[in-house]
């Protein structure tokens, strides 16, 4: 019997496998910083503010006039969404 569709099947597997944990992992680390943007956001407004972010958030904190792209003192979900995609762009992710 060929041993070549074996190895080949064999790779497909781990290459899909492994993309599939990549996937996980992504996943996992949004929900993670939802969960950590939820907690820091205290007081419910659905915003973080530059007291809320040096509380909590202090990565974000430091670059809160970066981020803050319309300058009204608050992050929306928006504004974070594009400083994450602006970071892993600079990252190559």
């Amino acid at each position: 019997m060929p041993k070549l569709p074996y190895v080949l099947a064999a790779t497909l597997l781990v290459a899909s496998t492994s993309s599939f944990a990549q996937s996980d992992r992504a996943a996992q680390a949004r929900q993670d910083m939802q969960a950590r943007l939820k907690a820091a956001d205290a007081n419910g407004d659905g915003f973080i503010d530059r007291k809320e972010a040096e509380a909590g958030l202090p990565r974000i904190a430091k670059n809160f006039d970066k981020i803050d792209t319309d300058q009204d003192g608050k992050l929306s979900a928006d504004e974070l969404k594009q400083a994450a995609a602006t970071a892993r762009q600079r990252l190559g992710r």
